[in-house]
């Protein structure tokens, strides 16, 4: 590299050719980066990170006037990401971990690793891993499943270990009235111990999470040999339950997003508990509906009791709509999926405000009414994709709890005793959760009446 007159780096031709060619970008389009300036030492990952810029719509010009400003936002970055020129193209990976080069597409695929274009030590290191685990007998799928399951779920906790600090600490600092090199100075000080711990917090859960793993495969196997039958390879047998809140949409639309997210952040804490209670697994959630398995039925009836008892202990809180079937499934991916996963959902599907409503398979396989349960039979469904109607029934405490209000606004359930606010309204008693939701029907009753 050279300095130019006007104190920007310039590198010679064959060090810009030489650039182009580690990143995959036009020599012209480097040549134009090093012109601005930007390509300072190391200048291939900062070329890189500048290509990645331009793809995701930020111009090298833009990049540019922040750099004039004091603000390196590449440089404060190019520690973190980066790696040496690929020496070695994507078709030598298959030769060099002695693997099937349709497969070693397949699994970089899987792995989320389609935007990375050269190979680098430990990825043939990796791969290497890979191939001795099927010569160990493990079965293509399985270690294309495995290594779907490590990508995604690494991305997703990368992925909010550096957004959530993003917008909950470096926007803050900003809007506090830091900017340039001092916000950045500031932030790296603040980053780089919780680096650390993510990365001790990242062994820790995978080996807590180990830990309940293997206690659940020692059940497993423990009544795989008491039943002493051949089960299909990859299936099980899984008591699925959905729930979700009735009228989270209206409520949103009343009371906005950020008592909407308090909202689903209190059901997630409950529903945690109360999954974790009845020993079984959260499997997915989508906004506040949440896809839970268990090994029993009567667990799953469980932790839908649970969730029942203890949401009804809220002042305000949406109703509570669930659904549940139990029977065999096919898992892959730490997922479930086949006619048991849809009729759970479809079976929850037609929950109205405070059921849990269950299939006769499930009904089966508990004890019938007592004093814990009822079972009261609501009839026969059509579900869509499944023939014929399918009895359910609702399934209840044996205890009955105490009535609740429903806010006309946001469609909350309201504790009487604990409303916020009430109204005396055409010879009935109307209870609100908050005196805003109040002030909405007041202004406007005939929108919820």
């Amino acid at each position: 590299m050279r300095r130019g007159s006007d104190g920007a780096h310039n590198a010679d031709m064959a060090d810009v050719r030489q650039i182009a060619e580690c990143v995959g970008e036009p020599e012209g389009t480097v040549a134009q980066w090093d012109s601005l300036g930007l390509l300072a030492e190391p200048a291939v990952e900062r070329a890189r990170l500048i290509g990645f810029a331009a793809r995701r719509g930020v111009s090298a010009a833009e990049i540019a006037e922040l750099l004039d400003r004091g603000q390196d936002v590449i440089g404060s970055f190019v520690e973190f990401v980066q790696a040496e020129c690929g020496s070695r193209p994507f078709g030598a990976l298959a030769e060099l971990s002695e693997l099937d080069p349709g497969l070693v597409r397949r699994l970089w695929i899987a792995a989320g690793l389609s935007d990375q274009r050269d190979v680098y030590d430990e990825d043939v290191e990796l791969f290497g891993g890979l191939a001795a685990a099927l010569r160990l007998g493990l079965p293509e799928d399985a270690l294309l499943q495995l290594v779907r399951v490590f990508g995604d779920a690494m991305g997703r906790v990368a992925e909010a270990q550096i957004r959530l600090f993003h917008l909950q600490v470096h926007s803050r600092m900003r809007a506090e009235g830091l900017s340039g090199v001092r916000l950045l100075e500031t932030a790296r000080a603040v980053s780089d111990p919780l680096t650390e711990l993510g990365d001790a917090a990242l062994a820790y859960f995978h080996r807590k999470a180990m830990q309940r793993a293997l206690r659940e495969d020692m059940i497993m196997h423990l009544t795989e040999d008491l039943a002493a039958e051949e089960t299909e390879v990859g299936q099980v047998s899984v008591a699925v339950l959905f729930a979700d809140l009735a009228g989270f949409t209206p409520m949103t639309e009343a009371m906005g997003d950020r008592v909407a997210a308090a909202v689903v952040e209190r059901f997630s804490d409950v529903v945690r508990e109360a999954t974790g209670e009845a020993g079984g697994r959260i499997i997915k959630q989508i906004g506040d509906e949440f896809m839970l398995a268990f090994g029993t039925a009567a667990a799953a009836v469980s932790c839908g009791l649970g969730l029942a008892e203890r949401l009804a202990e809220e002042p305000n809180f949406p109703a509570l709509r669930m659904g549940a079937h139990v029977g065999s499934a096919l898992y892959r991916e730490g997922d479930y999926l086949g006619t048991t996963v849809n009729i759970a959902a479809r079976v929850a599907g037609h929950a109205t405000r405070g059921q849990f409503l269950v299939t006769e398979a499930m009904r089966d396989q508990l004890p019938g009414d007592g004093q814990d349960v009822k079972f009261e039979p609501v009839g026969g469904r059509r579900l869509k994709g499944i023939q014929g109607e399918v009895p359910l029934f609702d399934l209840r405490a044996g205890t009955a709890r105490p009535g609740r209000a429903v806010d006309p606004v946001c469609r909350m359930e309201v504790d009487p005793t604990r409303a916020a606010a009430e109204l005396s309204w055409r010879e009935d008693r109307v209870y609100f959760c908050s005196d805003d939701c109040l002030r909405q029907f007041v202004a406007t009753p005939g929108r919820f009446v």
